[in-house]
């Protein structure tokens, strides 16, 4: 989509009144020969980046009063849940060959209210009656019914539209809960409540709120949901929300039995405070565990109001003969093969009692029947399930099943060729489900994002800091001294910044703390060894080393900050520690990063000027350290994995930006009055005033922009699914990386180049370095290098710290490297659903077929199977390390 007019009009004048005032302000100076102007062009370049804010704070406020109205959006969104879930069916292949028929009876009483408080409940609704009495049935025996029958049963026949789908394990609620919700999007009137398909597992009714957590899984799995509704804040949810209150989306809540046992009955009791009377509302659970909700141990005994309730049956034998008979063509030898087994059916033997649920009729197929292009004779015989011997129950049936499907589903398919052999998929499946159910704490959902808890906490972290610091040297240091050279501006080796300042200021705003001490140290190491080796001067890793520790301490502290003051929240914090509570931790550490910088100041001042230096410093990273050091631990924990980002927009964050403003004058402030303390102590020259103002204006930019670049919604009729989801999140990245990198490189180039200007640059060059030149301390060619090494990193940094891909790349890897899971893991999972079958797709996240195959893959079986210890890396020794130039 192209850029609006309104844009194009903001930049145009953004720039006009960048260049425009920096003119401006440089023919003051010169005419009227006035130094303080300096003062004035280095803010300059701040009005257009103030305009723009307000500009786009404008454009944002429009954009939220012109928005679609609820209905609208409903009918949007029910594109999108149709075309999910048509497209999901197809996958699961529940029309192949023919849909199962599935029936059902009426619960047991006890599970359900009574029939006559039912329509007298349905008849008092405050949104009046759900549908005709007419239609309503006459008592719960009146609910029987099978297939397509369940749309007329919870539209027609259940008085309060409320209905509980119970029904033992592998007996098909999903299925029917996706055929009903289908059926739903059929009958739904224009402007009408769309029925909406949550799964269950992944809801804590301890830490969120149902409608919170509802709020979030519409905006991550319909990622139009995340604009901002008609008069609404501009967050994520917002208009998620407002089809939930509007009462727009009819929940469909599947599988209530994987919720933890301990909080069932809590889950049941927040239901229903959560849904309002007259609110429709499905509940599928399996038998045990929902009466074991109702009646629980300690506690009053409690049910979901206002519903009726059924429950699934086991399939018949004639059912179950016809189907699996069509599904091996009808006839002919594929066909004759089940004989033995088919005429054990409707008896006693285990096999009968194995092969009476959808989910074991699915796997028998699978293992037993051969696709189009295969031979019946290379399959293994259906008769082996009658071996009583080797199969004395329905258990051992099961079990046997579940072994073989895998084996089954991965071997040489005529259509589909498999990267993967068997016994490789069996042990990928065996690893992800452990990840789920032992690392992941028992979901059943996989997000791809999600899988960086399996690593050490700390390891994003580094991975992080590092990369940003590798980039640093690259850009400050290689590609500074290669475009000085070609150039011709400069001959030096250090024409760029101190790399270590460079990636311990960036690496703040990518992860706090622990990012910033990891890029600084990783940079200040790089570039000292480089130097080192340039000059001969071994020194030189002392230095930078001091500086990359200081400044990658300095840029945390303001990155943790900014982002935890710009963090936007779902659903209630969790417990912790008091905000502002004092850290000894990061007092310990400020004290030591501060200190450190005795070794960047001693070449330069001395040791007793240096030491007075650093001690200055040492109190001041103290101090930030003990005020913030828990605010910026607690985020640093969890600011490198935020959630997958869709696209970018300009939605500026007042209180990012001005952290950012007020962030740069701290760092660039605090670093000019302790050179100014040395200077007059020492009488060598300090660190100008002028510098001072660039770049404390360029770096509280550069923290702005950051943080000023959001995610932007896709279109509202259509569902992100995790493959995606993922290449949308990585070309946010690049995107963020670019923009922002420009962005903020301009806004180096404008500071320092009006610095030079006014400080005596311009004719200095025009009389070739002849003219004197007062407090002249960058040429052209430092200038550049710092617009190129700031953009660059700070870029990279923004981009890190707004998108997923990073932290599930990391992931990946080190899971193929440890616990030989596929490297290209997205294709594989995108495989193991779309051909194989093992996986479904529900949303943005991946679960397994049934929640039994998890457990069954989860708990090995066999002695060749990897031991179930958590995976993981070693975690990374990274406290320690930190250039020297005078200044960033």
């Amino acid at each position: 989509m192209g850029m609006s007019g309104r844009t194009r009009r903001d930049g145009v004048i953004f720039l006009l009144l960048a260049v425009g005032g920096t003119a401006a302000a440089v023919w003051v100076a010169y005419r009227l020969d006035l130094q303080p102007a300096g003062v004035v062009t280095a803010f300059l370049p701040s009005l257009g980046s103030l305009y723009l804010t307000w500009a786009a704070f404008r454009a944002e406020r429009a954009e939220g009063e012109a928005g679609r109205e609820a209905p609208q959006v409903a009918d949007q969104l029910a594109i999108a849940v149709r075309g999910q879930w048509e497209a999901e069916a197809k996958v699961r292949r529940i029309s192949d060959p023919y849909p199962l028929p599935v029936s059902w009876h009426a619960a047991d009483p006890d599970l359900a209210e009574s029939w006559p408080l039912l329509r007298e409940m349905a008849s008092q609704w405050p949104s009046g009656q759900p549908s005709d009495p007419s239609g309503w049935a006459d008592g719960p025996a009146g609910l029987a019914g099978a297939g397509e029958q369940i749309a007329d049963v919870f539209l027609r026949r259940t008085p309060t539209r409320r209905l509980l789908v119970l029904g033992q394990p592998g007996t098909g609620k999903t299925v029917l809960l996706i055929r009903l919700l289908l059926a739903l999007l059929g009958e739904r009137a224009e402007g009408g409540a769309v029925p909406v398909l949550f799964p269950l597992a992944s809801w804590s009714p301890t830490e969120q709120s149902l409608d919170a957590w509802m709020a979030e899984r519409l905006a991550r799995d319909y990622a139009g949901l995340g604009g901002p509704a008609r008069g609404s804040r501009a967050d994520r949810s917002s208009h998620a929300r407002t089809l939930l209150e509007r009462g727009l989306i009819l929940p469909i809540l599947d599988g209530f039995d994987e919720i933890p046992q301990p909080v069932r009955g809590q889950a049941l009791a927040v239901i229903n405070a959560s849904l309002p009377p007259g609110q429709a509302l499905v509940l599928s659970s399996r038998v045990a565990e929902y009466r074991d909700a109702l009646t629980p141990a300690t506690g009053v005994p409690i049910r979901l109001v206002g519903a009726a309730a059924v429950e699934l049956r086991p399939l018949a034998a004639a059912d179950i003969t016809g189907y699996i008979r069509r599904d091996a063509g009808g006839s002919g030898t594929a066909a004759a093969r089940w004989d033995p087994v088919i005429r054990r059916l409707g008896t006693p033997a285990p096999v009968a009692g194995a092969l009476n649920t959808p989910l074991m009729l699915f796997l028998a197929r699978t293992v037993y029947n051969p696709r189009p292009g295969e031979h019946d004779a290379t399959l293994p015989d259906p008769a082996q399930l009658c071996d009583r011997i080797r199969f004395p129950d329905s258990a051992a049936v099961r079990t046997h099943l579940f072994d073989a499907f895998l084996t089954a589903a991965y071997r040489p398919h005529p259509r589909y060729p498999c990267r993967w052999s068997p016994e490789r998929a069996r042990q990928a499946h065996a690893c992800l489900a452990r990840l789920l159910t032992r690392t992941l704490g028992g979901t059943t959902d996989l997000a791809w994002w999600q899988l960086h808890r399996v690593l050490p906490p700390r390891a994003p972290q580094l991975a992080a800091g590092a990369a940003v610091g590798a980039l640093a040297w690259f850009t400050a240091g290689v590609m500074g001294r290669l475009i000085a050279r070609v150039a011709g501006l400069d001959s030096g080796w250090l024409t760029g910044p101190p790399a270590g300042i460079v990636a311990g200021l960036a690496g703040g705003i990518a992860g706090g703390i622990g990012c910033g001490l990891a890029a600084g140290l990783t940079a200040g190491v790089a570039e000292g060894l480089t130097n080192a080796l340039a000059t001969g001067h071994s020194q030189w890793l002392m230095t930078t080393t001091a500086n990359g520790l200081a400044y990658g301490f300095a840029g945390g502290v303001v990155g943790a900050l900014s982002g935890r003051l710009t963090a936007r929240r779902t659903g209630p914090a969790p417990p912790s520690r008091p905000r502002w509570s004092w850290d000894w931790r990061g007092f310990a550490v400020g004290l030591a990063s501060g200190g450190a910088l005795w070794f960047s100041f001693r070449p330069v001042f001395g040791p007793v000027a240096a030491g007075i230096g650093a001690l200055v410093n040492a109190a001041v990273y103290g101090l930030a350290g003990g005020a913030v050091g828990a605010a910026a631990s607690t985020l640093s924990a969890g600011r490198p994995h935020p959630a997958p980002a869709i696209r970018t927009q300009w939605s500026w964050d007042w209180r990012g930006f001005i952290v950012g403003i007020v962030s740069g004058p701290t760092v660039g402030v605090t670093h000019w009055a302790v050179l100014e303390i040395q200077a007059r102590i020492t009488g060598e020259p300090a660190y100008t005033y002028s510098d001072m103002l660039a770049f404390v204006c360029a770096y509280g930019l550069a923290v702005g922009l950051a943080r000023g670049l959001r995610g932007k919604p896709a279109d509202l009729a259509t569902a992100v699914g995790p493959a995606a989801l993922l290449a949308q999140d990585r070309c946010t990245f690049r995107k963020l990386w670019v923009t922002v990198g420009l962005a903020v490189g301009v806004a180096f180039l404008l500071c320092y180049g009006a610095t030079y200007l006014l400080n005596g640059g311009l004719s200095y060059g025009i009389t070739r370095g002849t003219a004197h030149a007062e407090g002249l301390a960058l040429n052209p060619a430092h200038i550049l290098v710092r617009g190129l090494a700031y953009g660059a990193t700070i870029g990279f940094a923004a981009a890190l710290s707004q998108t997923a891909w990073w932290n599930y790349s990391l992931a990946r890897h080190c899971l193929a490297l440890h616990r030989s899971l596929p490297r290209d893991l997205t294709a594989f999972l995108a495989d193991a659903h779309e051909r194989r079958g093992v996986l479904r797709q529900v949303g943005a996240v991946h679960q397994f077929r049934h929640l039994d195959l998890q457990h069954h893959l989860a708990t090995p079986t066999r002695p060749d199977e990897p031991p179930a210890a958590t995976p993981g890396v070693p975690r990374p020794r990274w406290f320690g390390h930190t250039r020297h130039q005078p200044g960033p």
